[in-house]
């Protein structure tokens, strides 16, 4: 039998448990002839004597004959190999770590897999080929890892003199192969049966010639199930919370039973990471070979430290308010054993990983294309090596400019997701000094879904209040900036490597060569399909101003959060193997999650009301927020399950059947234009390309299938609303009734205003903001402050909360729109455009006002600070204000509850209402402890009202944000 990652060929001539090795690729044993034709692996009646599914192998270097002879004396099948090959050498297995030593000789010979060949010795054309000139990861990972548990700076020490050594001796190959083109071995070649990963939507399939030059220097994926239709369905996990199933109750033949297939498995895991790992180090310069004090150092700018947290501890001195962030960050040791259990789970269940970010404009990327930002490019990263571990990974940035994360973290598990394994926040330029209300969003996070995350970032003493005193999982990311060298001149920088030039100038360098090559972002490309826009476009995208980082800043902080979660599965991946060595499937200590976020869960709740910051929000927000589930629909976005979490889910329809509707159309439909920016230039090193491992296919369907797969979600969501909302009371008739009840009709001129076309929801794929007024169309960006919006002659906005059980209504108001962003009710002059016996009024057309379509330049981006832009812009970007206009002494503003109406004056209106930030202002409309006593255990609907009276078009007013428990 052949072993593809160590080149070892097993003599039929031992017994199962003895071991022979022929050097196939040995270059010290001197010149071998080349290969007569392209190596293949040529198996036959390859068999078990259990119903466990079989992993395949990819190709060989040698011409083999596969034998079955049966052994009568273990029940087995031996495989054994002829090869032309001469004079096979001892040596030992290739597969130790998983499986005590005799079932290790078993499995090979009833296990037909092969691994990677990761032997970078296989430098295949390095002096001809450009591409690979600078991805000097030349060691050969059978023989040097830098594989340490404990992810510590100290982590490459051990191995830098064998690594070193290592690298020598590669070197002399490769130089020996190079002087005698007769050494040249083949290339690989693409194996069809391996499973082809999605392509990333920026840069399309990797070309067959660089694929094959990349996978000689850097190893590729081999393993894949051979016979994934005998597995059992994966539904047998579905009765168990969070898919806990006990390890006895596996059906016979489930993978994670099955010592063979795990452990290649994991093996092919091991290697991936480490893969993974030096593609990130040489991209930044810091692939090996390099000297034994550089090889200690490269850890600098991924090491996180780890704290103990004790009471009088304050932060890292690197994270302090003046610190630098220049390294990977800091968290706990019990905080990285909570990323192990999490990666872990999702590995054993094959389910999904999700990791979201709530934070401002610094965050949310602004200045750069949506898929520059830093989380996107974490998920450009990981999503192909989780799919190759059979997990989903699904990355949204939830951030937006100009805000913090209390109006989304108020509703957490309905905006952010209830599905969460780490939460980023990053908002520290908006509501760092907030506590309080930081303390609340991050205790929502984590009472509020399914999940419970770990938290990287946050103001310190959040964080460490809730480590200590509710086992939360915590941690602070850096920036990665201490691996990065300086620029001091022009024509240093070109000798730098492409992902680290401009990124920080030398003290005494011209700062312009930073500022100059800060972004890399723009607003359109002219297609070759003649569509344009028919809005102007912007000369340079909004935002880029000093205070926000470019896209180097942004590629290597996802690369900081990608070395953290690699270095996570590196130690799930070693715990895995130690942990199963008498036998699979690993123990559920290692991998169950139930109970630990039970534990959190129930501690973050009763937390008492003097710990932490959350209570201090007494007299502005429901203090029972601080313990209670929060539920929430908005019309900002980005937001998770977009069509879902919106506000016109809720929206009892009028009785022409009108519901406020996003009446966007995209400019186009299918691919963007390339975009350049996304390019790595020739002879750099593409960590992309590197990680995929294998041919990138391209998607089975176009953009615009997605599109239309979209629109039908959307379409099927307002039907259900629609069917929803008609099993509502009635309300008819004008105006009050005499006990001061609705009576009116639902009102038919409230619209949405300031929604992006498209699917918003944050993550990487999805396609946002293409609509034909948008001013930057290539951006990408799914940040904006949608509402609904209306003014006196809309009426009544009329929904229905479901399943309220805590008596807790918060309503989020926008109090600053004008008479023009409300188009559809802008000439009305009455209730619905109608006269009190009920015809249509001279100026009103029903017809006309239905087919208005909101065009808007302003999304949610237009704050004070981004209008700091060069004066040479040849289009300035308008600010617009966002404080309330003067309230005449004839306003009203009525809110009901199940029909029972409240009226605020203008002086009560500003008494009710809470200015918690900027541009988040909130009126509590129930705070009712009693409530849950008649509420039963599914809770009941209760049905919420709103319109103004006393200022006709001349006040316009919108709601954004209903949160709800």
């Amino acid at each position: 039998w052949v072993d593809q990652s160590t080149q070892s060929i097993f003599s039929p001539g031992s017994a199962p448990g003895d071991v022979t090795n022929i050097p196939v690729n040995d270059d010290a044993a001197g010149p071998k002839p080349p290969p007569e034709e392209d190596p293949t692996i040529k198996i036959k009646d390859m068999t078990t004597n259990h119903n466990n599914p079989v992993a395949m192998a990819d190709n060989a270097d040698e011409e083999t004959i596969v034998i079955q002879e049966p052994d009568n004396t273990d029940n087995q099948n031996q495989i054994y190999v002829q090869t032309k090959q001469e004079s096979p050498t001892p040596a030992p297995s290739a597969y130790p770590s998983a499986l005590p030593k005799d079932q290790q000789n078993q499995n090979q010979n009833q296990n037909n897999t092969s691994n990677d060949n990761d032997n970078a010795s296989n430098d295949n054309d390095n002096d001809n080929d450009n591409e690979n000139q600078n991805n000097t990861s030349n060691d050969n990972d059978n023989a040097s890892n830098d594989n340490d548990n404990d992810n510590d700076n100290d982590k490459d020490k051990d191995n830098t003199e064998s690594s070193q050594k290592q690298n020598d001796e590669t070197k002399d190959a490769s130089t020996q192969t190079q002087d005698d083109p007769k050494k040249e071995e083949p290339l690989p070649k693409r194996n069809a049966k391996i499973p082809a990963l999605e392509p990333d939507i920026m840069v399309g399939p990797v070309p067959d010639d660089k694929w094959a030059k990349l996978a000689a220097q850097h190893g590729y994926w081999h393993f894949w199930d051979g016979d994934a239709d005998r597995r059992p369905d994966p539904s047998f996990l579905d009765p168990y919370t969070h898919n806990d199933i006990p390890g006895d109750k596996f059906p016979e033949g489930a993978w994670q039973t099955d010592a063979v297939y795990v452990n290649h498995y994991l093996d092919g895991a091991d290697r991936l990471i480490d893969r993974a790992m030096e593609a990130i180090f040489s991209e930044y310069g810091h692939g090996k070979p390099l000297p034994p004090e550089e090889m200690k150092n490269r850890m600098k700018m991924f090491h996180w430290e780890k704290l103990e947290l004790k009471p009088d501890e304050g932060p890292p001195p690197m994270f302090s308010r003046r610190g630098q962030r220049e390294i990977g960050g800091w968290t706990t040791k019990r905080s990285v054993d909570g990323l192990v259990k999490r990666l872990l789970h999702a590995m054993m269940t094959k389910g999904t990983f999700t990791v979201v970010l709530g934070g401002h404009s610094a965050a949310q990327g602004m200045g750069n294309h949506f898929r520059q930002s830093y989380t996107m490019q974490f998920h450009r990263i990981m999503k192909p090596i989780f799919e190759r571990l059979g997990v989903k990974l699904i990355t949204r940035n939830i951030s937006q400019g100009g805000l913090g994360t209390l109006q989304a973290g108020m509703g957490a598990a309905d905006i952010f997701g209830r599905e969460i394994d780490i939460f980023l926040w990053d908002s520290g330029m908006t509501e760092g000094g907030a506590l309080d209300q930081v303390d609340l969003v991050l205790r929502q996070v984590l009472i509020g879904g399914n999940r419970v995350p770990l938290l990287w970032g946050g103001p310190f003493d959040i964080l460490k209040m809730l480590h200590n005193e509710a086992d939360v999982d915590v941690g602070e990311f850096g920036t990665g900036y201490a691996g990065i060298p300086e620029t001091t001149d022009e024509e240093q920088m070109k000798t730098l490597p492409w992902a680290t030039r401009g990124v920080k100038c030398a003290p005494d360098a011209n700062k312009d060569l930073c500022n100059e090559n800060r972004y890399n972002s723009t607003c359109w490309i002219d297609r070759p399909d003649g569509i344009k826009p028919h809005t102007g476009q912007y000369a340079r995208p909004k935002g880029q101003v000093k205070w926000h980082p470019g896209w180097r800043p942004h590629q290597l902080m996802g690369r900081v959060l990608a070395f953290a979660v690699l270095e996570g599965l590196e130690t799930a991946v070693n715990t895995w193997m130690e942990s199963t060595m008498t036998g699979q499937p690993l123990d559920d200590d290692y991998w169950h999650i139930t109970e630990y976020y039970e534990n959190i869960r129930n501690k973050v709740k009763n937390l008492d009301k003097k710990i932490g910051f959350c209570y201090q929000n007494e007299g502005k927000l429901p203090t029972r927020m601080c313990n209670t589930p929060m539920k929430g629909r908005t019309q900002y976005s980005p937001r998770q399950d977009y069509y879902a979490s919106g506000l016109t889910t809720l929206i009892k329809p009028a009785n022409n059947g009108w519901v406020p509707k996003n009446e966007k159309t995209a400019l186009y439909e299918g691919p963007d234009v390339h975009l350049p920016a996304f390019d790595v230039p020739e002879g750099e090193v593409d960590v992309l390309s590197i990680v995929m491992g294998r041919r990138r296919r391209r998607r089975l369907t176009e953009e615009g299938v997605v599109e239309e797969k979209k629109e039908e979600k959307a379409q099927e969501m307002a039907a259900n609303v629609d069917e929803k909302s008609s099993s509502l009371r009635a309300v008819v008739g004008p105006e009050l009734s005499g006990d001061g009840k609705i009576t009116d009709e639902p009102g038919e001129g409230w619209e949405i205003w300031g929604e992006p076309q498209g699917l918003c929801d944050g993550t990487y794929d999805a396609v946002c903001g293409r609509s034909s007024d948008e001013p930057c169309i290539l951006l990408g960006h799914h940040d904006a402050r949608g509402a609904i919006v209306g003014n006196e002659w809309a009426g009544w906005l009329i929904m229905n909360i479901p399943a309220v059980k805590e008596g807790i209504i918060v309503v989020k108001v926008h109090s600053w729109h004008t008479k023009d962003e409300n188009p559809r009710a802008k000439n009305w002059k009455s209730v619905n455009a109608k006269r009190r016996l009920g015809e249509l009024e001279n100026n009103s057309d029903g017809e006309e006002h239905a087919s208005v379509v909101y065009r808007t330049n302003d999304r949610s981006w237009p704050d004070l600070e981004e209008a700091d832009l060069d004066p040479s812009d040849q289009r300035r970007h308008l600010v617009r204000n966002y404080d309330t206009p003067e309230l005449p002494e004839t306003f009203a503003f009525d809110y009901a509850i199940n029909g029972e109406i409240t009226s605020l004056n203008s002086t009560e209106f500003d008494e009710k209402r809470q200015k918690l930030q900027r541009v988040v202002e909130t009126i509590t409309l129930m705070d009712d402890p009693e409530f849950s006593s008649g509420a039963g255990d599914d809770g009941k609907d209760v049905e919420v009202a709103f319109r103004l009276r006393g200022v006709g078009n001349n006040i316009v007013f919108g709601i954004s944000h209903i949160y709800w428990a």
